[in-house]
């Protein structure tokens, strides 16, 4: 594991080995997938501000299959979703059996969020709302890594040092936080206790 002193240092990189994105993903979790995918196509291009993307699902399934069997977070374990869009990955967190919470700005895809959750029968929620406690906007919900045992984020560019700062001040201790980079590429950092 890397420490990345200086910058983060209540944050150490997690070597994920290679078999993690080896591990087999269910037919019935790929045909979701699909689905999700199928239906993202059809979305106006002013959906999310203009700023939705979808992120390596099967990858983002496949790491946190890993999380589960190498016993680094349990069943039951809170899950956070930041900027969910559609609510993939959280609804995928739910069906391995992660509480599973996604938080997104924009209302139509938390209402798709929502459609999605039911159609496939997972009880993961999504609220309209934001992650950063410095919006200043009242009528959002702010929800932080506080409490989670795992968040996921697919950053715009240049954000990703946003986000890094946001988990390091809000994660509880043994937190861990995957940010998705692009395609097979999704880091997983872990909160550690202060010097």
């Amino acid at each position: 594991m890397l420490r990345e002193y200086g910058v983060y240092p209540w944050l150490e990189r997690v070597d994920v080995p290679f078999e993690a994105g080896e591990a087999d993903v269910p037919r019935y979790v790929d045909c979701y997938i699909q689905d999700a995918e199928r239906r993202a196509e059809g979305y106006p291009a002013d959906m999310g501000g203009g700023r939705f993307a979808s992120g390596d699902h099967r990858y983002a399934f496949q790491l946190l299959l890993w999380l589960l069997r190498s016993k680094r977070i349990a069943r039951g374990a809170k899950f956070l979703e930041w900027g969910s869009g559609q609510g993939v990955v959280a609804i995928l967190a739910q069906l391995l059996g992660l509480e599973a919470l996604g938080v997104e700005l924009d209302p139509r895809l938390v209402a798709e969020s929502r459609e999605l959750a039911a159609r496939f029968d997972t009880l993961a929620r999504f609220v309209r709302g934001t992650y950063d406690p410095e919006s200043g906007d009242p009528e959002l919900d702010v929800v932080t890594a506080e409490g989670q045992s795992a968040v996921y984020v697919y950053p715009w560019p240049g954000e990703e040092a946003f986000f890094l700062r946001l988990f390091e001040d809000t994660a509880d201790n043994g937190a861990y936080l995957l940010v998705c980079l692009g395609p097979e590429d999704i880091r997983v950092y872990r909160k550690v206790p202060a010097p």
